[in-house]
């Protein structure tokens, strides 16, 4: 994995996003998982994680940043995200601080797909910028688990929805 492919990826979903939301343009969710995989920051596939339940990812793999809200539902059918919305630190001293905020594309009761399109741009937008500036070590030690396990609960939504 490298940082132009995460880019490349982000500003695909940016330009194509209402074609995707209008069902014009197929959502690859693949390409989304192999980005996370790639990074090489969570212990198994991420797919592998939605048929844990919230109480298993919770106790095993999880920094806390999510918020569960049923320990014995599986962890696919999570609402909440974690997106990456920003960093600061300093790149020349290996100091990376990746901040979030959390989504919830149910707000409305319906789900929105636009919600999860632009928490996958924006939270590879950031991941890619930093990646290219910095070594990948410094990425996988700074980037939370639950901010990469949302990017792919958005990306299998997302793809659940289309289908």
């Amino acid at each position: 994995m490298n940082s132009e492919a995460i880019s490349k990826l982000a500003l695909y979903i940016d330009e194509n996003s209402k074609d995707i939301r209008d069902n014009k343009t197929t959502f690859d969710a693949e390409k989304v998982y192999e980005v996370i995989d790639g990074l090489e920051v969570l212990r198994k596939p991420v797919q592998e994680y939605f048929e844990m339940t919230e109480d298993e990812y919770y106790e095993n793999e999880s920094d806390h940043r999510l918020t569960l809200q049923n320990s014995s539902e599986k962890i696919g059918k999570l609402k909440d995200r974690v997106q990456v919305n920003h960093v600061d630190g300093s790149l020349a001293a290996h100091e990376i601080n990746f901040t979030y905020n959390h989504e919830d594309p149910y707000t409305s009761g319906n789900y929105n797909p636009k919600i999860d399109l632009d928490l996958i741009d924006f939270s590879l937008t950031v991941i890619g910028a930093v990646f290219a500036n910095t070594i990948i070590s410094d990425v996988r030690n700074s980037i939370s688990n639950d901010a990469l396990l949302s990017i792919g609960l958005a990306a299998k939504a997302i793809k659940e929805w289309q289908d």
